[in-house]
């Protein structure tokens, strides 16, 4: 299934989260083996190369929550208030998950995804969450930038792409922020609704232990 995206007869070269080259038997073990929780990244080089590389499905971080929301604002010109949550959606270029499989998102696809994700992000602003969808520099969006409900913007300078989304995955990424500067990312496919339900103190304690 993770193939479907490349042309019968071009050669793959599958990629381990470390980044040795491995067997495509290899991939598939650590892809399906569930206790890894493993995403992936297809991508093709310029000579139309197919790559194949493992990812890490969760990664934590601590982060200046100041900074990060400061540059949020800086990106959508929205006035972010001190106490909210940030969860994140991120979009790599060159992603092959959708059927497009170019950098451009015109006026329907923006719509058609917005109306998925407008639902979630009015129940998560009830819950004190801040959704917004960031798309890696390179990548055209046809965005309202100046209507201030929009929450669809072009990560400019790569600030987050090189600063906290540092492994492209297949179909973007999650970052979830408290204002403790704790952070959960998540890799792959995902709504952003389910992610916030990582902020359950069940399941964020298994990736920030309290101290005693």
């Amino acid at each position: 299934m993770f193939l479907t995206f490349f042309t019968y007869g071009q050669e793959t070269i599958y990629i381990d989260e470390k980044g040795d080259t491995i067997s495509k038997k290899v991939y598939v073990e650590k892809w399906r083996n569930n206790d890894l929780l493993s995403s992936s990244w297809h991508h093709k080089d310029k000579k139309g190369k197919n790559y194949v590389t493992l990812r890490n499905l969760y990664l934590k971080g601590r982060y200046d929550y100041k900074n990060i929301k400061s540059k949020l604002e800086e990106i959508s010109h929205i006035k972010i208030p001190d106490s909210v949550i940030l969860l994140i959606e991120y979009n790599y270029k060159d992603d092959l998950c959708s059927s497009r499989r170019d950098n451009n998102w015109n006026y329907s696809e923006v719509s058609e995804r917005k109306e998925f994700t407008n639902p979630m992000r009015k129940k998560l602003s009830k819950k004190n969450i801040f959704l917004i969808s960031l798309f890696e520099s390179g990548m055209t969006i046809k965005n309202k930038p100046k209507n201030k409900r929009e929450y669809f913007f072009i990560d400019k300078n790569n600030f987050f792409r090189e600063k906290m989304f540092i492994s492209p995955t297949l179909c973007g990424s999650f970052a979830l922020l408290k204002t403790n500067g704790e952070c959960v990312i998540r890799n792959g496919e995902y709504r952003a609704d389910s992610m916030a339900e990582l902020l359950k103190a069940e399941f964020w304690k298994l990736f920030f232990e309290k101290e005693e």
